[in-house]
C-alpha cells in the first residue's frame, strides 16, 4: 500500500521497519502468523465461553514471546486471566497472572520500548486485582456463586462444556478425548503434590495426591493409582495428616466402588463430597467428574 505494508490478519497498516524485520523473514513470518491465528482461536472460544480458548491463547503468547513481541505476549496472557477470572477457575488464572509478569519482569530488564508505556501493566494489575476478588467470592462459597460455577466451569481444562456435555453419555470410564487429558492431569497433579510435601503444605499435598491418584484410575490404572497414594502418604513424613484427611477417605472410597463394584461405596462418596473443603473449583468439579463416572461404570 502507498502507506506502508497491509497485513490481512492484522488488518492493519504496518510499518516499513516492522515488515523489513519480520514478515520479509519466513521463519519469523510463520511465526508470526502462527501467534495471530492463534489469538483469532481463543477469541471465537472465549465468544463459545469454552475453555478451548485456554491452550490457544497460551500458544499465542509462547509465539509472541519467541518473536520478542513481549506487549503482545503479556497481551494474551492478560486475556486468559479475565477468561478464567469469569469462570472461577482461580488456579488457571494464576498460572497465567505469574506467567504474563515474569514476561514484563524479563521485558523491562532488557528495556524493551513495548513496555515503556504504563497502560499495559495497568491492564495486568487490573486482571489481577479481579482475579483476587473472584477468590474472595469463592472462598464465601454461597450457593449463588456455586450455581454460578457449576454453569460456567470447565469439567476438566482444556475442554469445552459442550464436549463435556457430549462425553457425560459415555459409557467407557476412559472416555474420547479424555485420554490425553488424563495423563497430563496426572503428571501435573503429582509434580504439585512433590512441591506441597517439600514446601509443608501438606493440605494442598493430600489435594494434589488425591487428584493424581484419580487421574490414574480414570486411564484405566486403579492399582498404579492407590500405590502412588500410599507410597506418597507413607514417603510424606505425616502418613497421619494423610489418611485422616476428608479427601483421602473419599479416595480411597471412590476406589473401593470401582474396584469392588460397591455402590453403597459410591453413595456414601457422594455424601462424604460435600463436606469436603475444596480450596479451588477446578479440583472440585475434577472430583466430581470422576465420581460421576465411576457411578456411571458400575451401574451398567
Amino acid at each position: 500500500m502507498t502507506k506502508g505494508y497491509g497485513c490481512k490478519l492484522r488488518n492493519q497498516i504496518l510499518a516499513v521497519a516492522e515488515a523489513t524485520a519480520k514478515c520479509a523473514k519466513p521463519e519469523l513470518a510463520d511465526i508470526c502468523i502462527d501467534a495471530y491465528n492463534s489469538l483469532t482461536r481463543a477469541q471465537e472460544s472465549i465468544d463459545a465461553n469454552s475453555t478451548d480458548a485456554f491452550p490457544w491463547l497460551i500458544g499465542s503468547a509462547s509465539r509472541f514471546e519467541n518473536l520478542g513481541e513481549f506487549d503482545n505476549a503479556i497481551g494474551a496472557y492478560v486475556k486468559a486471566i479475565s477468561f478464567a477470572t469469569s469462570l472461577t477457575l482461580i488456579d488457571r488464572g494464576y498460572e497465567s497472572f505469574c506467567k504474563a509478569r515474569q514476561i514484563l519482569e524479563d521485558g523491562l530488564q532488557r528495556s524493551d520500548p513495548s513496555l515503556q508505556s504504563p497502560a499495559l501493566r495497568q491492564e495486568l494489575a487490573k486482571a489481577g486485582q479481579n482475579l483476587i476478588k473472584s477468590i474472595k467470592t469463592a472462598m464465601e462459597g454461597s450457593p449463588q456463586a456455586d450455581l454460578q460455577a457449576e454453569l460456567k466451569a470447565s469439567i476438566l481444562g482444556g475442554i469445552s462444556l459442550k464436549q463435556a456435555a457430549k462425553e457425560d453419555d459415555m459409557k467407557d470410564l476412559v472416555i474420547v478425548d479424555g485420554k490425553a487429558l488424563y495423563e497430563k492431569k496426572a503428571i501435573e497433579y503429582k509434580e504439585g503434590a512433590d512441591k506441597y510435601i517439600q514446601s509443608g503444605m501438606l493440605k494442598n499435598a493430600v489435594v494434589f495426591a488425591c487428584m493424581a491418584a484419580l487421574a490414574d484410575l480414570m486411564l484405566g490404572k486403579p492399582k498404579e493409582g492407590i500405590s502412588y497414594l500410599t507410597t506418597t502418604a507413607a514417603n510424606s513424613g505425616h502418613k497421619d495428616e494423610f489418611t485422616e484427611n476428608l479427601i483421602f477417605r473419599w479416595t480411597k472410597l471412590i476406589f473401593k466402588a470401582l474396584v469392588e463394584n460397591d455402590v453403597p461405596a459410591i453413595d456414601e462418596a457422594t455424601t462424604l463430597f460435600l463436606q469436603i473443603p475444596w480450596g479451588f473449583r477446578d479440583d472440585k468439579e475434577f472430583g466430581r467428574r470422576v465420581m460421576d463416572s465411576v457411578r456411571r461404570k458400575i451401574s451398567q
